[in-house]
């Protein structure tokens, strides 16, 4: 892609051009926001003022024509993420401002690359601009290693020198015109002393590139200069610099032009041209099951199209008028869907029904989402087999409005990072990578095996894919402080063409996904923050080398379960793992994952586990396990249910017999844990056939449904849950074996939640239904329901 290089003329924006060029990006020109005149050092949040005045030299060493605006860089809006508010004097609006000017300028620019590392501030607001262009964020140095960010410094010669110093530790005088090689063992010991960013991105220092190997045109030569001195802070004036030509013969040959935008030039916005209008098609939303709690949690499930069209657009503008007159109903609005789940009956359709759910939603921390191609929504046959989209959607209000007792509160947080870097895969879609509810629950975004600075599906077949998602979502929650050593349960879709011929796919699947979790997917927690210790490095988790089947292959070494993430060697194996067949996934993939976690606060709370008197024909009972960040347990329980307390539990609420109920085998698999005040049960299920049975026939349906009905209610009943208990999420085997309007008949007679039923190809031998749900109380804690903004 073409991208323009955002420059303060520093370190990081220099690193950043190049490596975008190596991943095999075309660097086009420079961008750049310039102080006013007599500023001195503007002390932007957002930009570098300090060597401002090199800029268009800096172009000229790299031959690239420079874009300057100059900017009274005042700060209006101060939140960690950014929205627009349409107000031109704003910092960011006048990055807008630039961008649009070099993109008429330049047709075929279709990228912006920034140098931002650890910075969420710096990132959201490039991504916004970006996202309102039409134009790709690119973040190569996003979360790289402090080390190897400065050990890429050294390794292309990059000569930065030291401009501007503002922390404990570094003296103007004495500190100031050095370059970053020369003051990497000062960095060091003030890493040791204070925490200290070595690479700067705390805003410690400020750098300015006068020479490196991509300066191929000239290097600046900084001939006269002043201190400036504020305080424990000081910056350089440069007042007179030279450019030193390295073409042969010493000839400058013409400078590349630098242009000068007025702030205020055509700030008129750019629309993508699609706008999201609730219409007539929404249709009658009486039938469509949602459930509202009294914290503020709606969940509705199921949303299909209202309209007879087959078309998959006017389908979509169906569902999501449907799903905008459900919120409005309940004091809702887009912005407070929190996880979706879009199911699509042709994969085919990904990209037209991305435009709707981007109109509806928006790009401003969108909720998470899971899609897969099912194949079918319904048997075939079934009345409404034409429909091609479904919707299930969780949400959580901002406000609380019970009598005006509690003050406004936000209760989910969104991580949403659009910038293509070696971090983890943007979302091929309007949807963030992760939603956090009620400061404990993790819902991370469906996760398939992209290797993220290309955006292409890793080569060698579903195992490398499983592994490589694994590595994604451990990188995604290190991002948010927490490790899949809090995960409570996962769900793996894989495709038909994936596990065909292979008998011992799930076996596999469920192997790979434990050994992923026991080492965090190969990540090590916190790494990217800190500084390696001596002999670490790229591998570190493998002792240097670059796998673990290398390594086990080379020192005779046991397996991924030995091994210590962060001193921890005791993770919960028993990790509830569904896995479900189905037709597609998104851009080819055949595998994806969907995990449910828990964050770091959550695993410091106080857990209340109780054994369930499960008890029943065929054994089983509770398994206590330790999370692995406390030593208060969590309970696994597995066990089996009898038919004496399907009777008399269950089966009250339905008239009528069932027969030959030992044809079913009920299993079920629960995680319960309580925080502060409030509860969240998460809940994972499978009912499995008798293997010496094979017809279903009569009331077994409705045994088997409400054996988990049963589970449910025995979770909700022992954590004095409320009424909040979110839809199940049921799979189940098609292949003509009984219709969809059978189960869902069966179930109504067993349980009052919602369902989301979806036939799909296959499941785990001898499993003829699995799902999960999430259930929380009506209560909460005050002190639970914030969310941290930190620059």
């Amino acid at each position: 892609m073409d991208f323009v290089q955002l420059c303060s003329g520093g370190k990081d924006s220099t690193l950043s051009l190049i490596k975008a060029e190596e991943y095999g990006h075309r660097c086009i020109c420079l961008g750049h926001i310039a102080p006013e005149a007599d500023t001195g050092d503007a002390n932007s949040f957002m930009y570098q003022s300090v060597g401002s005045n090199l800029i268009p030299t800096v172009g000229r060493c790299l031959n690239l024509p420079t874009y300057v605006l100059q900017s009274a860089q005042k700060t209006k809006t101060t939140t960690l993420t950014y929205e627009s508010t349409g107000d031109k004097e704003d910092e960011i609006e006048h990055l807008y401002v630039l961008l649009k000017r070099i993109k008429r300028d330049f047709p075929t620019l279709k990228a912006v690359s920034s140098g931002a590392i650890f910075s969420n501030y710096q990132r959201n607001r490039v991504e916004s601009v970006c996202g309102r262009l039409g134009l790709t964020s690119l973040g190569f140095l996003w979360r790289l290693r402090q080390d190897d960010v400065m050990d890429m410094i050294a390794s292309n010669n990059i000569n930065a020198v030291v401009i501007k110093v503002s922390s404990a530790g570094l003296e103007p005088h004495r500190h100031l015109l050095k370059t970053t090689n020369q003051l990497m063992p000062v960095f060091r010991r003030l890493n040791d002393k204070f925490k200290f960013h070595v690479a700067g991105e705390g805003g410690e220092y400020e750098t300015v590139v006068t020479d490196c190997e991509r300066y191929g045109h000239g290097r600046i030569d900084i001939k006269d200069h002043e201190i400036v001195e504020e305080g424990e802070e000081g910056y350089v004036v440069v007042k007179e610099f030279d450019f030193v030509s390295k073409v042969d013969g010493g000839a400058e040959g013409e400078a590349p032009p630098v242009v000068y935008i007025a702030e205020n030039e055509d700030y008129e916005e750019v629309g993508d041209g699609v706008d999201f209008v609730v219409d007539a098609m929404g249709g009658d939303t009486s039938a469509i099951k949602s459930t509202m709690s009294k914290s503020g949690l709606f969940v509705t499930s199921s949303i299909t199209s209202a309209t007879n069209s087959t078309d998959i657009v006017a389908q979509a503008k169906s569902i999501f008028s449907q799903l905008d007159t459900l919120l409005r109903g309940r004091n809702l609005k887009a912005s407070d869907v929190f996880n979706v789940h879009l199911y699509l009956k042709d994969i085919c359709d990904f990209s037209k029904i991305n435009v709707i759910y981007k109109a509806y939603f928006g790009t401003y921390l969108p909720p998470s989402r899971t899609c897969i191609g099912t194949g079918k929504f319904m048997d075939e046959g079934d009345e409404n087999c034409y429909k091609v989209v479904q919707l299930d959607v969780s949400a959580q209000r901002i406000n609380d409005d019970r009598g005006g007792k509690y003050e406004l509160y936000k209760n989910v947080e969104c991580l949403h990072v659009q910038s293509l870097s070696t971090w983890a895969p943007v979302c091929v879609g309007p949807y963030s990578q992760c939603s956090i509810v009620r400061g404990g629950l993790m819902y991370l975004a469906g996760n398939i095996g992209l290797v993220p600075e290309t955006m292409k599906i890793v080569e060698g077949g579903w195992e490398k894919e499983l592994a490589l998602c694994f590595k994604n979502v451990a990188s995604v929650l290190d991002c948010l402080n927490s490790d899949l050593g809090n995960c409570f349960g996962i769900v793996v879709y894989v495709t038909e063409d994936a596990v065909e011929g292979g008998e011992d796919c799930f076996a596999v699947i469920k192997e790979v996904a434990r050994d992923q979790v026991k080492c965090n997917g190969t990540i090590v927690k916190g790494r990217a923050e800190g500084l390696s210790e001596e002999g670490e490095g790229e591998g570190e988790l493998w002792d240097g080398y670059e796998d673990e089947e290398t390594w086990r292959e080379i020192t005779g070494g046991v397996s991924s379960e030995d091994v210590e993430i962060d001193g921890v060697d005791a993770v919960p194996m028993d990790i509830p793992i569904s896995i479900v067949v189905v037709k597609d996934l998104p851009v080819g993939a055949s595998i994806e994952i969907e995990v449910l976690n828990g964050t770091e606060k959550l695993s410091r709370l106080g857990f209340e586990s109780k054994e369930l008197n499960i008890g029943g024909g065929g054994g089983g009972g509770g398994v206590l396990m330790s999370n692995v960040l406390s030593d208060r347990p969590i309970l696994w329980e597995t066990g089996y249910y009898d038919q004496e307390e399907y009777e008399s539990e269950v089966l009250v609420y339905k008239s009528g017999s069932v027969t030959e109920v030992s044809d079913f085998e009920g299993f079920a698999t629960t995680c319960k844990v309580r925080f502060s005040d409030e509860v969240a049960a998460i809940i994972l299920t499978e009912t499995r056939k008798s293997e010496e049975r094979s017809g279903v026939g009569g009331g077994k349906v409705e045994y088997a449904l409400a054996q988990i009905a049963t589970m449910i209610w025995k979770a909700k009943k022992e954590a004095n849950l409320g009424t909040d208990l979110g839809c199940v999420r049921l799979y189940y085997k098609g292949g003509g074996q009984w219709k969809a309007r059978e189960i869902e008949e069966a179930w109504a007679k067993v349980s009052d939640l919602g369902l989301v039923l979806l036939p799909v190809s296959d499941l785990e031998e001898g499993v003829q239904f699995c799902g999960h749900t999430v259930a929380y109380d009506g209560g909460r804690a005050e002190s639970d329901m914030w969310v941290k903004e930190q620059r």
